[in-house]
């Protein structure tokens, strides 16, 4: 599926999918770093302020195209934050919120290609060269 920015789904669909992804936070405290990017997101999203397809080149962890850890990595590279540390951010969520450990190496793999979303962000002229200040990190 290609990019599709909040007014180009459904009402329903977005209903569904951003109820998916409550649920994946709803054992997280409401002060969780994970809770707060991902209500940050979903404003953004909301404003539309950026699009989203989906977890690239690899399935989603539930039924529905939303998940936490996709929805947040294309956040922020929609803001320019292209890196190995953002790709680190969302293993990180992935394995705070259980999401299984084939899924993970799946994405392991793709994340390999990283350089080429990097150059492509760098030649479209939108990478920052900074990482976010609230970057989510496992173990810091």
């Amino acid at each position: 599926m290609k990019n599709r920015y909040i007014y180009q789904i459904s009402g329903s669909e977005w209903k569904i999918g951003k109820a998916f992804m409550l649920s994946e936070v709803a054992h997280l405290t409401h002060t969780h770093p994970i809770a707060i990017l991902l209500i940050q997101a979903i404003a953004d999203f909301e404003a539309g302020k950026f699009s989203y397809d989906g977890a690239t080149f690899v399935k989603e962890v539930g039924t529905s195209l939303f998940e936490v850890a996709a929805f947040i990595h294309d956040w922020r590279n929609s803001m320019g934050y292209v890196s190995k540390e953002i790709d680190k951010e969302m293993f990180d969520i992935m394995i705070l919120l259980n999401y299984p450990i084939e899924l993970i190496k799946e994405r392991l793999f793709f994340t390999r290609f990283t350089f080429l979303n990097v150059w492509r962000h760098k030649l479209l002229g939108n990478k920052l060269k900074q990482t976010p200040t609230n970057l989510y990190k496992l173990n810091k």
